[in-house]
């Protein structure tokens, strides 16, 4: 009897509390489970924890809420099984909170069904009747975060916003005081190479922060602290609403793999789709040469004669003549212009340079400020419709009769684009304005003039999603190799630092620009480290070759700055430039759609070890930069992290984990400049001993039972270039291809020749003659052509 009234009781309990519960709003916590993700949320506290199935990788009470206190609010939850878009397959939880006198809030956690990805969303609703300050709103807050093990061993770097800021290593267990990056922020144990990337997907109205420090205070050393957030600094008014920006959290076991898929779906997300819209074509010269080769106006005014003079022309194309200008009226410029003044300077301004001047624009487009960031001048106001709608017919009418042109327009610079107090619309954040701005140029391209692309020089990088197509990633690099009296931040590092951390956007979201090379003679035309204006100089071979090559292979464009024989110049480069610069030219123009990345961006800062894979309809390969940029002790003490490899530097490299090969087949590898056959290997590949001032360019190609092309001289990319068709016939014994062809340029092909295999004799298209040699399992077949058509080789075992 006792024992059923003590049930009975119990029960009455329970209904109780449930009813209480629901009278006041609470709500079961829910659990997401999926194919690599477990994820539980209690909307009641509105917060949140998720881990990685059979890992130690976690985020444990993740929150969102101001000041982390839900106390006030009514929160109802849903759950949505099948959220199918095109940046996946996912189960979203959906958040929706109100309080008196606050934002309503939209909050929701999406955990991908087959992979480790977690999108985080905060939308606002401004229903409390007076318009409302939006500064910084919290995406996710975890003083919990883990990747197993601890905290010493785990290694941080990031991407920032502005081109010519980069990146450090830092060690967790250092950061007292927290790191921030605008674009994302990845976590990398060193040790197991379990990751966390904290990055944006969108950046439509809010722009990102991420930040990490060490969690570990009073507790064990095996956990981190991480914030995700955005800014907006708008006023909303009452009424109004946003669905808010969209941000990763990915887990990973291979933290550069992680941020090229977060350039994956940020090139989703914006619709860029660039190599279908905007393909370095090597078919179309005019494209390629109008678009992804460049000289500079100031330190080569004479590149057709160049090009002539030294036979480079067939490898650089004839350079398309430049759009002229539509004709200028009213008054003549502010002297407060300046030539290469910012997007926001008055006059100059706009989102391309080399277009029509903002004369004539009504004093309403600008703001009524004189910010010193732009020398006193006056700030373009892009949240005014006047504007965008003068704009407009500017950018329409800047391709008036050029509407077949080749050629890129150019974002200005302007490293600080912001908010600014006074906007006609202060709902529209400092991306909104921007893209305001950008949005009239990319719509006269895609409507008028499709065979220009859109460039951007020294803009914040994650305001030019969809808008740019080839993106400045590094601040400028024209002012010779490096300091002569030390330091950090010599000149060519400019674009290896710009470069390796922000690779992952390359053949994604921009083709990379990594600003102009030299192999010989350069001459600076602003401020340089020493001193003073226009400062010139001369690279030596080394320099040169680490220069070109490095910009060639990290990049997807080709900018040669040399100071030539030209009078205007007055300057003593008139001598005869020395034949392996020149070679060195020949070698690395035109780009191709091929991307590379840093393998040991979390291991030594610059990275000097770029993987390129390789992919044709006839099969796959990979081209591998190593590269040893100084020999200065000092200078390399600063820039290598706890390394100190200078002289004969070498590193071993896993197959699978940073060449991304087959670790059980087995490779043969070909180095480029020395012409060399270095050998196979098989799971593991030791680069050579490599000087000071110098690089290696490898290609490494599978192994087979027959004869297989593993190099041509044609371009430092190996076979990526030239090769455009490649097959092997195993009746006939015959390896077969057609390359591209430069008319007068000696070119070889090089064989790897195994066992039981001799060579017989070559046949070529064109009557051409060729020369075979053999030395050992190397056999090279070397002819030069006449012309520049196509020649098609057989050669027969």
């Amino acid at each position: 009897m006792k024992t059923t009234t003590a049930i009975r009781v119990f029960l009455l309990l329970f209904v109780i509390v449930i009813c209480q519960g629901a009278l006041l709003g609470a709500e079961v916590p829910i659990t997401v489970d999926t194919q690599r993700l477990l994820v539980s949320v209690d909307p009641t506290a509105c917060r949140w924890s998720a881990e990685v199935k059979g890992t130690p990788m976690q985020m444990n009470d993740v929150h969102f809420l101001p000041d982390d206190d839900p106390s006030g609010w009514a929160v109802v939850s849903s759950v949505n099984e099948d959220d199918s878009s095109n940046l996946g397959s996912f189960v979203t939880v959906t958040l929706r909170g109100t309080k008196p006198g606050r934002l309503d809030f939209e909050y929701q956690i999406s955990a991908s069904k087959t992979n480790t990805d977690i999108l985080v969303s905060l939308g606002r609703s401004n229903n409390t009747g007076k318009a409302a300050d939006i500064g910084d709103m919290d995406y996710f807050v975890s003083n919990d975060a883990r990747l197993g093990g601890t905290t010493d061993k785990w290694i941080s770097l990031g991407v920032r916003s502005l081109n010519e800021e980069y990146y450090d290593l830092a060690w967790i267990a250092d950061l007292v005081t927290p790191t921030m990056y605008q674009v994302n922020q990845v976590v990398r144990n060193m040790d197991t190479g379990n990751s966390l990337l904290m990055g944006h997907v969108t950046t439509l109205k809010g722009a990102s922060r991420f930040e990490v420090a060490q969690g570990w205070t009073g507790k064990s050393a095996d956990r981190m602290q991480v914030r995700g957030y955005c800014s907006y600094k708008v006023i909303m008014p009452a009424g109004k609403s946003f669905a808010g920006e969209k941000l990763l959290i990915d887990f990973s076991t291979d933290a550069i793999r992680a941020m090229e898929h977060q350039a994956d779906l940020i090139a989703i997300a914006h619709d860029i789709r660039l190599k279908q819209r905007r393909p370095i074509d090597l078919e179309d010269k005019g494209l390629v040469s109008g678009n992804y080769i460049r000289f500079s106006d100031q330190g080569m005014r004479t590149a057709p004669q160049f090009l002539k003079a030294y036979g480079l022309y067939d490898f650089y194309y004839p350079q398309p003549s430049q759009p002229s200008l539509p004709p200028q009226s009213g008054p003549p410029p502010s002297p407060q212009v300046r030539p290469g003044g910012g997007w926001g300077v008055y006059g100059l301004g706009g989102s391309i340079r080399g277009s029509a001047p903002r004369q004539n624009y009504p004093a309403e487009c600008y703001l009524p400020v004189h910010t010193q960031k732009y020398l006193g001048d006056r700030v373009i106001d892009f949240s005014n419709p006047l504007t965008i709608k003068l704009e407009r017919e500017r950018a329409f009418q800047s391709v008036v009769g050029n509407e077949n042109a080749t050629g890129t327009m150019e974002m200005d610079y302007v490293d600080g684009w912001d908010k600014w107090p006074g906007q006609y619309d202060p709902y529209m954040s400092a991306l909104e304005t921007f893209h305001a701005g950008a949005a009239p140029w990319r719509e006269v391209i895609d409507q008028k003039s499709p065979r220009r692309r859109t460039r951007s020089n020294m803009t914040p990088i994650d305001h030019l999603y969809g808008f740019v197509d080839i993106c400045r990633i590094s601040s400028d690099a024209d002012g010779g190799y490096e300091e002569k009296d030390g330091g950090y931040n010599f000149w060519f590092t400019q674009s290896v630092l710009g470069g390796a951390i922000r690779a992952f956007y390359n053949g994604r979201v921009f083709w990379n620009d990594l600003d102009s090379f030299h192999v010989y003679a350069w001459q600076s035309p602003g401020w340089v480290p020493s001193g003073g204006y226009a400062q010139s100089g001369r690279f030596n071979y080394g320099q040169a070759k680490v220069s070109a090559n490095f910009k060639a292979f990290a990049g997807s464009t080709v900018y040669v700055f040399e100071a030539p024989n030209d009078p205007t110049l007055k300057r003593e480069f008139d001598a005869q430039y020395p034949d392996n610069r020149i070679e060195l030219l020949k070698r690395v123009s035109p780009p191709t759609m091929d991307v590379s990345y840093p393998v040991d961006l979390f291991v030594r800062k610059p990275a000097q070890i770029w993987n390129m894979p390789v992919e044709r309809p006839f099969g796959k390969w990979a081209v591998l930069g190593v590269f040893n940029y100084t020999n200065d002790l000092n200078r390399v003490a600063k820039l290598a992290w706890r390394t100190f490899e200078t002289f004969n530097f070498t590193a071993q490299l896993d197959a699978a984990k940073d060449l991304r090969l087959d670790p059980n087949k087995e490779y043969i590898v070909y180095e480029f400049w020395s012409k060399k056959l270095i050998g196979t290997f098989k799971g593991t590949f030791e680069t050579r001993p490599l000087n000071p001032y110098d690089c290696d360019i490898y290609s490494i190609v599978e192994k087979q039972n027959r004869p297989v092309l593993i190099s041509t001289s044609r371009h430092i990319r190996q076979m990526a270039f030239d090769i455009k068709d490649l097959a092997y016939d195993g009746q006939q014994r015959v390896l077969r291809g057609v390359s591209r062809a430069v008319a007068g340029d000696p070119y070889q092909l090089r064989i790897y020749v195994p066992d039981g295999f001799t060579a017989k004799r070559v046949e070529l298209s064109g009557d051409l003659a060729a020369k075979m040699a053999a030395d050992a399992h190397l056999l090279t077949v070397d002819y030069t052509s006449s012309t520049g058509n196509d020649v098609e080789w057989k050669v027969f075992f």
